[in-house]
């Protein structure tokens, strides 16, 4: 629970941080076979170039690493995003496209309660 909560934290503040105006938007959803879950952080933030995506995961990567970056961090949080979610049993993805904004997609596998149902009052 506390890697996923890192995760949604890790990409919510990135949807913030590159969102001047706009939306942000967190979808959760059962997938069909209600084994899995997907979360969805869409923005409609500055968004990115295939090369940019295709080392977005890497540590310490930043898309903007000119001189005068706008946008400060490490380049650690989508790296260690992508480490939890693999930990997890999970996916990452996402789709972006300049300056239209960015989507990224987490699916975990939904975790079952072990034993049986506890009566109400049980404690």
């Amino acid at each position: 629970q506390m890697r996923l909560w890192q995760v949604l934290l890790n990409l919510l503040n990135n949807a913030a941080k590159f969102t001047e105006s706009g939306t942000i938007t967190l979808t959760v959803r059962a997938e069909e076979d209600d084994a899995q879950i997907r979360f969805v952080v869409r923005d409609t933030g500055i968004g990115m170039t295939r090369e940019q995506l295709g080392r977005l995961f890497e540590e310490f990567y930043q898309a903007d690493m000119s001189p005068t970056r706008r946008y400060s961090g490490t380049g650690l949080g989508l790296a260690i995003s992508r480490r939890l979610v693999d930990a997890m049993g999970g996916e990452i993805s996402v789709e972006s496209t300049p300056g239209e904004g960015s989507a990224f997609s987490v699916v975990i596998p939904r975790r079952r309660p072990v034993g049986p149902p506890a009566a109400l009052g049980d404690r």
